[in-house]
């Protein structure tokens, strides 16, 4: 089956949404660059706030509230001049690498805890004949509209002394709060309905032959659909860990001093009356490094699954 994937794969790189006959034709060219300016505008509107920060990190504080404003540093045509200690002295003030691990180990175990227990709840929508599935996918699908601050005080006091159990998950021995936030990740109804999706694409067919082989439900899910899904799991790394890489307000809540993820830190940090606005964006850079090296690193594989969606098995 790996190698089988691989082949496809290479034949998927030949190809695009557009065959070069189609392209030579004047209306479809027109169309065709109409919608490549649309999207490179689209992408310079979405570079051109990181680039503002990134360039606000490297003024003066007086530059940075001047006016009118200015893009590039004084002088700007010396980036020697700069200021570029700005995100050293932000490292070492914000204490980044504590912070930068107790995010990431966050982050692992959230992605962990969201992933599998969807991704095994979507197989089973999809694939499996289970009593009462359509009331239990509207179940699930209906907490889709439920917002969070509506749970927010429902979930506090639940993860203060957990059911069954009575236990504080908030204690700094049960990891200052990380299962507080991991365990409820793993009740995540858009993950599942995402999975549920693209399960149903793959075809029943090849579920019945590998039943009819032999193959437990475990081995079909492990060495056949999970394989088969690595341009979704992809997509949805990118969601889980950016998604509590930016969160803010629960990790706020739960998480005791020593436990804080960088988005908390930067908000006591910004509130320090001798700490500089430069220093302030500094920070704020830095911090967005990880999300952005997240999605590099998957990008391929998220336009592979988009070009292998189109073939058959």
């Amino acid at each position: 089956m790996p190698k089988r994937l691989r082949q496809q794969a290479s034949v998927a790189q030949g190809r695009t949404l557009i065959s070069r006959t189609d392209l030579a034709k004047p209306l479809v060219k027109v169309f065709y660059w109409g919608v490549f300016a649309i999207l490179f505008f689209g992408t310079i509107t979405t570079f051109l706030p990181l680039l503002w920060g990134f360039m606000g990190a490297l003024k003066t504080p007086r530059e940075i509230f001047a006016f009118p404003p200015t893009l590039f540093p004084q002088p700007a045509l010396n980036p020697f001049k700069w200021q570029w200690a700005n995100y050293i002295e932000a490292v070492k003030l914000i204490n980044y690498g504590k912070y930068f691990f107790n995010t990431l180990v966050l982050a692992i175990g959230v992605w962990f805890f969201q992933l599998v227990p969807s991704a095994m709840a979507g197989y089973a929508i999809s694939k499996l004949r289970i009593p009462f599935m359509r009331v239990i996918t509207v179940l699930f699908f209906a907490s889709l509209m439920v917002p969070f601050q509506a749970i927010l005080i429902p979930l506090y006091l639940t993860v203060i002394d957990l059911p069954i159990f009575h236990i504080n998950l908030l204690t700094p021995g049960l990891g200052g709060g990380f299962l507080a936030i991991m365990l409820p990740a793993g009740v995540n109804a858009f993950n599942i309905f995402v999975f549920r999706t693209f399960f149903d694409q793959i075809p029943t067919d090849l579920i019945e032959a590998a039943r009819i082989d032999g193959a437990s439900e475990w081995r079909i899910f492990l060495f056949i659909v999970v394989p088969l899904s690595q341009s979704i799991i992809a997509v949805l790394t990118i969601f889980s860990f950016v998604a509590t890489w930016n969160d803010f307000m629960w990790p706020y809540i739960v998480l005791g001093e020593d436990f804080q993820t960088i988005m908390v830190r930067l908000y006591h940090f910004q509130n320090l009356a001798e700490v500089s606005r430069n220093i302030v964006l500094a920070s704020l850079m830095v911090s967005a490094i990880p999300p952005m090296l997240v999605f590099l690193i998957f990008q391929r594989r998220i336009m592979q699954g988009i070009a292998l969606s189109g073939l058959k098995f």
